[in-house]
């Protein structure tokens, strides 16, 4: 298979090396996320190098660095390697020189590059920083140059960035419509470069809200499903394979939205955007419909202060063959984690037991993604399967990292364009644990609605569970026969799927979105249902406050409302980034 990255993100050296570079960022302070001094929210990982990704020749730090023999000794914390005039150790955020590998420095934020001068653009500055590049890579699409392709620009009108360490805006567009095209690129119009994340322009159907200004929004909203265009740092733009598009118009999509993630960690009030995305569509249609598809997990745990944490998915054979109605033809694929990501793959295995590597960092960089074009576009079958696996490392975290959609949470996917379209009924094939999310789709049940716990009638089912069973491990009266009616005759419990919903409603994916109150409601519910699974029922008078009379192994997942408690304080204590 012949891969042409688009990306320059070729990192020299071997994976030994790699290793050794990684292992370097671990023996100095905040080493996993020093920032560039002049791309804004980009990371400069190989902090000792001249490269932003590290290898080749050392700059002014990284020679020092190697001096003390990879050591960060008090000696080497309080110099000033790029003469700036603050010590190693102000620049690192270990000010007093105290700080030991393993732990988390004294201060992670207003972290500054040891080896470049401060402040950027100074006169004293500009001759030492003179082999700083600050270049964004170039947009190639030649295919934009010809003849009948047309370019509309989509703009958020300006708008005050709000003061959150983590927002989401969207705003709805009407896409052309006078005739019938493709969409065959874009690019992105970046006018606040100090916050902006990622920008998504996802096309809707008649069903979804009409966005006619910015409001806050999240991912997955209600009628849009399909990302026809997506930016994120590093990427000049996409260019779509030469004989596919996305159809919009009169015979495809009409409208759509565009979502903006703004990163605003030092929480500036005096922020402003009109940020947006150009698109360019031709009345020359291709031969094929373009779609887009991802696949990877949807629950994530990475524990502070880790050198390694490996995350796994796969999109099984049974999911393929499940939502695929034919082959289909993958033409560019990406990955996708956040800050702590440092290496990921995603690997295509056959019927026939053969392995196509589909994407494969080595060397994974949020701020320098490398995307892969197919110059022969790689057939997926029904029954095929395909493997994600991303690795962490958060030595520099004093709390948990989830899944999540903020800067700071993180994620694990495999992003891909493909045509045709209309050969996948979902777009994406994600796991959340080791529960095949495809499952639900033979179900009738709508766990979208099971999931919202103002529903109207999930309301009433958790009312109706609640007022006849207990969460504190007592099978009540009247409970098993109110459990055995709804496993029996409820969309969303019969047929086999109860424990795949037990699993759905603690999980962190869902809990993440939700209350306090709403958590701990989703653990309550679920140990009541669970509560007569291996009980001898009681009257509720001969109950002894606190006892554990009747407690089987099973619900012992779920003891008494402190564990739910205890859950909700670790949930939101994993969302402060320290």
């Amino acid at each position: 298979m012949k891969l042409a990255v688009l990306r320059a993100t070729l990192f020299i050296g071997i994976l030994a090396y790699a290793n050794a570079y990684a292992g370097h960022q671990e023996k100095i302070p905040n080493g996993d996320h020093v920032p560039h001094p002049c791309k804004p929210n980009f990371i400069w990982k190989g902090v000792g190098h001249l490269k932003m990704g590290g290898g080749g020749d050392r700059n002014s730090f990284g020679e020092a660095f190697a001096a003390a023999g990879h050591t960060w000794t008090k000696a080497l914390c309080q110099a000033d390697s790029d003469g700036d005039g603050k010590t190693n150790g102000e620049e690192l955020g270990d000010p007093q020189c105290t700080w030991k590998s393993g732990t988390v420095p004294d201060e992670v934020t207003g972290i500054t590059h040891p080896g470049v001068c401060d402040p950027w653009g100074s006169t004293q500055c500009n001759d030492k920083n003179s082999w700083v590049n600050c270049d964004s890579e170039e947009f190639k699409c030649p295919a934009i140059h010809e003849e009948g392709v047309q370019k509309m620009d989509l703009r958020f009108p300006w708008f005050n960035v709000p003061d959150k360490e983590t927002s989401y805006y969207c705003m709805g567009f009407e896409l052309p419509s006078d005739g019938d095209y493709h969409m065959i690129a874009t690019t992105p119009i970046i006018n606040e470069t100090r916050v902006m994340h990622h920008i998504s322009l996802i096309a809707c159907d008649a069903t979804a809200k009409a966005l006619t200004k910015p409001e806050e929004c999240m991912m997955g909203l209600t009628g849009c499903t399909q990302q026809i265009g997506l930016w994120t740092l590093g990427l000049p733009g996409e260019c779509l394979y030469k004989d596919a598009g996305f159809r919009i118009g009169l015979n495809g999509m009409k409208r759509g939205v565009l979502q903006f993630h703004w990163t605003n960690p030092e929480k500036k009030t005096d922020l402003w955007d009109s940020s947006g995305m150009s698109i360019y569509y031709t009345k020359n249609l291709r031969k094929y419909n373009a779609g887009a598809w991802s696949t990877g997990q949807l629950y994530l745990e990475i524990p502070p202060l880790m050198p390694k944490v490996v995350q796994q998915s796969t999109c099984s054979s049974s999911c393929t063959k499940k939502t695929f109605n034919g082959s289909i033809f993958l033409t560019t694929g990406l990955n996708h984690m956040h800050y702590l990501g440092i290496s990921q793959h995603v690997k295509l295995t056959r019927t026939d037991g053969t392995e196509v590597m589909l994407t494969n960092d080595e060397k994974y960089s949020y701020d320098t993604p490398v995307l892969y074009q197919y110059e022969t576009p790689i057939e997926v079958k029904p029954g095929d399967s395909i493997e994600t696996v991303c690795t962490y490392r958060s030595i520099s975290r004093k709390t948990t990292a989830v899944y999540g959609e903020g800067t700071f949470d993180e994620m694990c996917f495999g992003i891909f364009n493909y045509y045709p379209a209309e050969a996948l009924t979902s777009p994406m094939c994600a796991t959340l644990k080791d529960l095949d999310l495809c499952d639900f789709m033979d179900m009738k049940c709508d766990y979208i609605a099971i999931g919202n716990f103002s529903h109207p009638e999930t309301r009433k089912l958790i009312d109706k569970v609640m007022s006849k069973c207990s969460y504190e491990n007592h099978c009540l009266h009247g409970c098993r026969d109110v459990v055995q009616d709804i496993i029996a005759n409820h969309d969303c419990f019969k047929d086999g799927w109860t424990d795949s919903i037990y699993s759905y409603l603690t999980s962190d994916r869902l809990l993440s979105t939700k209350s306090s109150n709403d958590t701990i409601e989703a653990f309550r519910f679920v140990a009541a249902m669970k509560s007569c699974d291996c009980a001898t029922e009681v009257p509720l008078e001969y109950v002894a406050p606190n006892s554990n009379t009747n407690v089987c192994s099973r619900n012992l997942s779920y003891p008494t409302i402190v564990f739910a408690c205890l859950f909700v304080g670790i949930a939101l204590s994993r969302k402060v980034v320290q």
